[in-house]
């Protein structure tokens, strides 16, 4: 449920700006961002490793397969209203301070999830994860727009980077944890003390309120700026075409949630995998993404935007289907990898194409975009809760590859349009 911002020069910004004054005391920016790509990593790793284990769960708490399916269903709901509670208090207290604080009680949560008896406090523990973990990411999401801000080029990207190796670690984990034999309790304390550590462990260093409001300021200035040399108004920017950019975007992560959240059960449950092979499954996937992400700015460059989208749209649906069909749990995780590497260009193509629709850099555009997001994560295991238990979940993933096709001719959009 993640994903990029556009950047702002600030190359021309004058020495001894407000920026720079605020920053006097406080760590080194190189510091501060190195504190943020681990506490990406941390919130990873806590992550991905609930997420391979949800069967555990079910079987720990002898739930139905729509009990459990409501459950994970809940978490990207959850995490939105979580979001929302953390757009406020960024506002009130900076992101900082929300993310030392909320940081606890995510990984708090991680923990009492494989130690709480009983589905009453299951659900209750699902209930501060999911929101817990909006808070969280809201915050980071946060810090890292502030350091890209201050660097004067794209970096967002570099951190979701991040994220997505540290869920394969996560997932890595789950398949040792599995083939030991440990305990929920565990499998996910260690994780959660390890996202723990880095919580202390860069405490001071994330960007103070100050800082950031001098850095978005400076932002601000800069607007203004261009704003005054084009000698117009502040240009209204267009619902229509950021639309179909949202419209795309939330195919992908209606694939991307039900992968995320029951591609293991799949595997384990459907496909007879054993539970050293099953977490392997958001490995896959995961990898292909952090692969498909490294080079995909170089076939942007040489083949274009909507080249690479219009391919990845269809290696996605392929890899969607071949799990679908799949007669062994390797070629359903094969398909995932597919559908990883089609799908990880989306999001940076959507983020970017939007951005282009804000010729000033007011932010809005990415920020309307940017709600599709939530709305395919939520829409992706709210189909795997509803069609599940009526056919299945190879049918979830068909009808993810459907939606997935839905992209093709949204492509061109994705493309650079003169100015």
């Amino acid at each position: 449920m993640r994903g990029a911002v556009g950047s702002t020069s600030a190359e021309d910004d004058p020495p001894g700006t407000v920026t720079e004054r605020a920053l006097v005391g406080a760590p080194p920016i190189r510091r501060v961002r190195g504190a943020i790509y681990l506490c990406y990593a941390g919130e990873a790793l806590a992550f991905s490793a609930v997420m391979a284990r949800i069967p555990h769960v079910q079987r720990s708490h002898g739930l139905s397969d729509q009990a459990i399916n409501v459950l994970v269903a809940l978490v990207p709901v959850l995490a939105v209203a979580g979001g929302l509670l953390a757009a406020r208090l960024n506002g009130r207290a900076g992101s900082g301070l929300v993310l030392r604080c909320a940081q606890p009680v995510f990984f708090a949560a991680v923990v009492l999830l494989g130690a709480v008896p009983g589905t009453g406090a299951l659900v209750a523990s699902v209930a501060l994860y999911g929101v817990a973990m909006g808070v969280v990411e809201a915050a980071m999401n946060a810090q890292a727009v502030a350091i890209e801000r201050h660097a004067g080029r794209s970096l967002v990207n570099g951190f979701f980077a991040v994220w997505s190796g540290a869920s394969i670690a996560g997932s890595l984990w789950v398949s040792f944890a599995n083939g030991a034999d440990l305990s929920l309790a565990v499998g996910f304390a260690v994780p959660a003390a390890i996202g723990l550590l880095i919580a202390v462990a860069t405490v001071r260093l994330p960007l103070r309120k100050d800082a950031e409001r001098a850095i978005a300021q400076a932002a601000e200035q800069r607007a203004a700026r261009r704003l005054r040399a084009a000698g117009g108004p502040a240009v209204s920017v267009p619902w229509r075409p950021l639309l179909v950019l949202g419209a795309a975007l939330a195919c992908a992560y209606v694939a991307e949630g039900a992968i995320a959240g029951f591609a293991v059960k799949y595997v384990r449950d459907e496909l007879g995998g054993a539970d050293t092979v099953a977490p392997l499954a958001i490995t896959a996937f995961a990898a292909a993404t952090v692969t498909g992400r490294a080079v995909a700015d170089l076939v942007v460059r040489r083949r274009g935007a909507a080249w690479l989208i219009r391919g990845g749209a269809v290696l996605a649906a392929v890899g969607l289907v071949a799990a679908v069909l799949a007669p062994s749990p390797w070629v359903a995780i094969a398909g995932f990898a597919g559908a990883g590497i089609g799908l990880c260009s989306v999001a940076p193509g959507a983020y970017a194409a939007a951005a282009r629709h804000d010729p000033i850099g007011q932010g809005v555009a990415v920020a309307r975009v940017g709600v599709f997001n939530y709305l395919g994560a939520v829409a992706g295991t709210g189909l795997v809760a509803v069609l599940a238990p009526l056919s299945g979940y190879w049918a979830c993933y068909l009808v993810a590859a459907v939606l997935v096709l839905v992209i093709v001719p949204l492509a061109g959009r994705f493309a650079p349009r003169p100015t």
